[in-house]
């Protein structure tokens, strides 16, 4: 896209967030939201999409406009005193939500580069600073791809449903990275693409106002952020949060219906998507080495994932990471609930952690005391990249797409069918398309020489395009919805 094209979807998207600002609606005119929920349902919107009751509550008149497609301050895990931006501001929203959670001592700044959302943004802003005493927001008048922000300046970068507005998403990324602090980390929740849009859909205004047409595919999404320099790259596909979106009745939800295949609906090409990621420290700084790295595990009988028989291979692996983090030179703790229920009690962090969410917050990751990790084991890349710690391999060789491919192999190979349904669906939340899927099933196949039919017929069935599933494929095609920690042979 050159500059004048550029400049001339920007203008669109000013005009149309413009007459949202003004009339009080959302991207899709003055009684509906970014895809097409009615504007009257903007709190149920928000609660569908992962914000509490109490957040809402605490919200300033006017600055829940429904234009969310996730809750990237709950991914953020924002701590007291850290800076946060807010790409894409609004009216506010996640920024006066992210302003209580920083507190006195923090800092947050929204950017939008809509004059009016800016306006409307301040003056909602007087409200938060009646309700919650706190003075600690402010909103800037600027484009996303190029920030009004200091380098290294930021700790967190948030944004919800924004990034896909842009006509230049790989200078956002890039500018995503330059404002961030060594270890600064990205939450973020936008709209990505299953597979392709039809091209009269992608060429759509009113679409790319709607936060449809200017989507990319995942695995675009993964590789812009790599390339920007940051590491831990984590994507979580939540199509569910797509049914909570979409109004049938909107005309702009008719008109995409329209210009899709016949038998197809806009969750087959469309989902939200939640991206977590780190800017790496330069090597060699020791802005964040020797780090201090802490867990907290739920009671385990050994953390090794190795008890007699049982073997846990999400252990096993994060085990190995913590002794090869231990020999980069950082300080590796490790407690088991079971073993040393004191130490629990005695970090605050983990108590209030505890007290607010549970034993879901298990296991608990702190670095330099900061959290950095709840409730899931996270990889090597991700525990380096908030450790300091330069990983031998390049970055992003062996995506999380890639991983899935190869579990697929391995579910054909050893003929597991909750496996080989587990991580196709797995695949495509992350973007894979049908035939991506098929090359990979084929390739292990082949090396596996199809020695079991069964096995293979039901590969051939998951990957039929959905006018070709028949009633009896639905329950074979049928991916499990929930995927956070679920593992296919537990």
């Amino acid at each position: 896209m050159n500059t004048t094209e550029s400049e001339t979807v920007r203008q669109k998207v000013r005009e149309g967030y413009g007459r949202i600002a003004a009339a009080e609606g959302s991207c899709c005119g003055s009684s509906s939201s970014c895809c097409g929920s009615p504007a009257g349902t903007a709190a149920e919107l928000a609660q569908q999409v992962g914000y509490t009751p109490e957040e809402l509550a605490a919200l300033p008149e006017g600055a829940n406009l429904g234009l969310s497609c996730g809750n990237p301050n709950a991914l953020a895990a924002l701590r007291p005193g850290e800076v946060v931006l807010d790409l894409g501001a609004g009216g506010g929203f996640d920024v006066f939500i992210a302003g209580r959670k920083v507190g006195a001592a923090g800092r947050v700044i929204g950017v939008d580069m809509t004059a009016e959302m800016v306006a409307r943004a301040r003056k909602n802003a007087i409200g938060y600073r009646e309700r919650s005493g706190l003075d600690n927001v402010e909103f800037r008048l600027g484009e996303i791809e190029h920030l009004p922000v200091a380098d290294a300046s930021v700790d967190v970068v948030i944004s919800n449903c924004v990034i896909n507005l842009s006509p230049d998403k790989p200078q956002v990324w890039r500018e995503v990275a330059r404002v961030l602090k060594p270890g600064g980390r990205v939450a973020v929740s936008d709209l990505a693409l299953r597979q392709p849009l039809p091209s009269a859909i992608r060429e759509s205004v009113e679409a790319l106002v709607g936060c449809i047409a200017g989507a990319v595919l995942v695995t675009e999404t993964e590789r812009l952020a790599r390339e920007a320099g940051l590491a831990g790259i984590q994507l979580k596909a939540k199509s569910n949060y797509l049914d909570s979106m979409v109004d049938g009745q909107d005309p702009l939800y008719q008109k995409i219906i329209e210009q899709l295949p016949a038998g197809t609906k806009p969750g087959d090409y469309i989902t939200s998507l939640e991206v977590t990621a780190v800017k790496p420290a330069p090597a060699g700084s020791g802005s964040v080495t020797p780090a201090r790295l802490q867990v907290f595990d739920p009671a385990l009988c050994c953390s090794t994932g190795v008890c007699g028989p049982q073997v846990d291979p999400a252990l096993v692996r994060f085990a190995a990471d913590l002794q090869w983090l231990a020999e980069q030179g950082v300080q590796v703790e490790r407690h088991n609930l079971a073993q040393n229920p004191a130490a629990y009690v005695e970090n605050e962090a983990v108590k209030q952690a505890l007290t607010e969410r549970g034993e879901a917050a298990l296991p608990f990751l702190l670095v330099n005391g900061r959290e950095v990790a709840a409730g899931t084991y996270p990889g090597r890349e991700l525990l380096a990249a908030w450790c300091g710690v330069a990983t031998t391999a390049p970055a992003g060789r062996f995506t999380p797409q890639v991983a899935e491919f190869v579990a697929i192999g391995a579910a054909i190979a050893a003929n597991c069918d909750p496996c080989l349904r587990y991580h196709v669906h797995q695949a495509r939340e992350l973007g894979a398309t049908l035939e991506e899927v098929e090359r990979a099933i084929a390739m292990a196949a082949k090396v596996k020489q199809a020695s079991h039919g069964s096995i293979q017929r039901l590969a051939d069935r998951l990957v039929k395009p959905p006018a070709e599933t028949t009633a009896d494929d639905h329950e074979v095609a049928a991916a499990p919805a929930e995927s956070k920690e679920r593992r296919c042979c537990s």
